[in-house]
């Protein structure tokens, strides 16, 4: 894996919830610790602890206006905090995608040159087309796009992911990825059992479960 720019996952995690909330407040004053979490994702109490830090650093202004509403202003530091972050994440980005581009291109080189030749794609996101470059360049067949929540894929119906153990695809390309650490070459989705071997945009090599093993990888 080639090193990234936020190396550490929980560095990676607080920095996008204080970036939310620092875009939240930008649009409006109006913030309240319930109504953090369920943006963030978190617990109540954890929602409470980061607003205060970020007050207690300087990002923040909070006004009471009465005893069940306090609002919040970006102070000038916190207004350069999410110049940085924004810059941050946009970094971030750029190294993801161009280190998905290289290594799913080796994946289908890998692919065709032990003689796999149909692939079917896990996932119709921005990761899906990335791969897709890969596929065109080693002269792969795409047989199929899983996902939920598309229709189409670059010409392609869109299947159910419950229809995946239908593929005449010789191997699948998971495209979807643990926003917690988005380049966890590990990473497999939850509670996919199928007899086609699942192989992973970051992780490149070809040693995965074979026909006869079911794939049902935790994070």
């Amino acid at each position: 894996m080639s090193e990234t720019l936020i190396e550490d996952p929980s560095i990676l995690k607080n920095n996008l919830h204080e970036f939310k909330i620092l875009e939240h407040v930008e649009a409006t004053p109006l913030l309240t610790n319930r109504v953090l979490a369920e943006k963030l994702g978190c617990s109540v109490k954890l929602a409470h602890e980061l607003l205060g830090k970020m007050v207690d650093r300087g990002c923040l202004h909070v006004k009471k206006v009465h005893s069940r509403r306090w609002d919040y202003f970006l102070t000038p530091k916190g207004i350069s905090e999410k110049i940085r972050l924004t810059y941050e994440f946009l970094q971030f980005s750029m190294q993801f995608y161009k280190d998905a581009r290289k290594r799913s291109s080796q994946l289908c080189r890998n692919f065709a040159e032990s003689g796999v030749k149909r692939v079917a794609l896990l996932g119709a996101g921005d990761l899906a087309e990335v791969v897709y470059l890969g596929i065109k360049e080693w002269d792969l067949e795409l047989t199929d796009v899983f996902d939920d929540d598309a229709e189409s894929f670059l010409n392609h119906k869109v299947k159910k992911i419950n229809e995946l153990e239908s593929s005449a695809a010789e191997a699948v390309i998971v495209c979807t990825y643990d926003p917690k650490k988005p380049m966890d070459e590990n990473f497999m989705p939850k509670n996919i059992k199928i007899g086609i071997p699942l192989y992973n945009v970051f992780d490149e090599t070809l040693s995965k479960p074979n026909d006869s093993e079911i794939t049902d990888r935790e994070n």
